[in-house]
């Protein structure tokens, strides 16, 4: 059982990084023919989204995409704001700088898509393969091993880079962590993508706000 898990775990980790190869590949394929400026900082969650409804045309019974019936649980209002305060605030208190430019419809778009490889992709894909059985309450394996793997690809991140694990990454990797298993029970509940892709662009804004409003307050402090 144990021994099974670990190797979809593997499998999907090794999915992964084979979506990242994808990214770099097709990023320097269009900076070579000056093409692709717009969708650049997208081929990820494009490559994700292309893999994902490969595995979804042959699983479709078992994964919710855009279910409607349960979008007015008063549940889901709940679980976004316990979601976006905290990560905003963690990753307010992990920044070192105060940010000038303004909050744009691109930047809610840029958080709003990494659902996209996060949720969409890695979570059904446990769903997919089986990995999801009940831990307490909402919280299934699939959201725990989802979780598990982003914070891998921070840490591994770090060491290809050839950076120390500071305190701001431990940051970072709480604030993931946290998101990451109440948005996973949030799109569970939920079963629309919408709701945590909405949710996890809410969380940009709620973190870009702390740091144009408050960083230099927290400098002031620290002097």
């Amino acid at each position: 059982m144990i021994g099974s898990i670990i190797l979809k775990y593997i499998f999907i980790s090794v999915l992964i990084s084979l979506i990242f190869g994808l990214t770099v590949l097709s990023d320097k394929i269009t900076n070579k023919i000056n093409r692709g400026k717009f969708i650049g900082p997208y081929f990820f969650q494009l490559w994700s989204l292309l893999i994902f409804i490969v595995f979804w045309f042959f699983n479709k019974p078992k994964i919710d995409i855009f279910e409607v019936s349960r979008l007015g649980n008063w549940y889901n209002i709940m679980l976004m704001l316990i979601a976006v305060i905290p990560t905003s605030i963690i990753v307010y208190l992990g920044s070192t700088s105060r940010t000038k430019k303004a909050f744009t419809l691109v930047d809610f778009i840029n958080g709003a898509s990494m659902e996209i490889p996060q949720r969409l992709l890695v979570q059904n894909m446990f769903v997919i393969l089986n990995v999801n059985m009940i831990i307490y309450g909402s919280m299934t394996l699939a959201i725990f091993l989802n979780s598990l793997i982003w914070v891998q690809f921070i840490i591994v991140q770090e060491f290809i880079c050839g950076r120390k694990i500071t305190r701001k990454i431990i940051q970072e990797i709480i604030a993931s962590v946290w998101f990451s298993v109440w948005v996973g029970i949030l799109y569970s509940i939920s079963g629309n993508i919408i709701v945590p892709m909405i949710t996890h662009g809410f969380e940009r804004m709620g973190a870009y706000w702390l740091k144009q409003n408050f960083s230099k307050v927290k400098a002031d402090v620290a002097t």
